[in-house]
């Protein structure tokens, strides 16, 4: 972040070394914003890992959010620990696949709110026939089916509400 507490770029960006992508990490100027023009040349490399292959919008947007809220692993100004998350990493969401009109620049440092994170429940918004892919705290990737319940899709994007979640996702 900026003096101001702007976000200047993304997780995307920041794990670039540890997805074999140090060259291009190494071109970002983290101390500019992800749009300065100094970063205009590393903007424009696609990064195939961003993008979901049956997505047929632009190569340069990504379909990968971090779920950003109060609740959330990563939060607006903080993120929590493993140890912090109380309901389980593994009944924890912390990036979910979005469709083409969610996506975006994969440099920017915006990610999926509680609305974004349930659109795909609106059947036919998302790439894949049937739900999307999502990502745990605990490593895993899950299909979520569009038939799931938005009640356990809330309690999956919490850290410690306490909710039970069924083992049908």
């Amino acid at each position: 972040v900026d003096e101001n507490g702007k976000p200047l770029h993304s997780w995307r960006a920041l794990i670039l070394p540890y997805m074999e992508q140090a060259p291009l990490y190494n071109r970002l100027d983290l101390s500019k914003p992800w749009d300065d023009p100094v970063n205009a040349e590393a903007f424009k490399t696609v990064v195939a890992g961003y993008h979901c292959p049956s997505d047929a919008g632009p190569a340069d947007r990504t379909n990968y959010l971090a779920i950003v809220t109060d609740h959330s692993c990563l939060r607006p100004a903080a993120s929590v620990t493993l140890k912090g998350i109380k309901d389980g990493p593994s009944k924890t969401l912390i990036v979910i696949e979005v469709d083409a009109s969610h996506a975006v620049p994969w440099m920017e440092p915006r990610d999926a709110n509680v609305e974004v994170a349930l659109s795909f429940l609106v059947k036919g918004k998302d790439s894949h026939t049937g739900g999307v892919h999502a990502l745990l705290a605990d490593g895993a990737v899950r299909f979520l089916s569009e038939t799931i319940e938005a009640n356990v899709v809330h309690g999956l994007l919490t850290i410690d509400g306490s909710e039970s979640i069924c083992d049908e996702f």
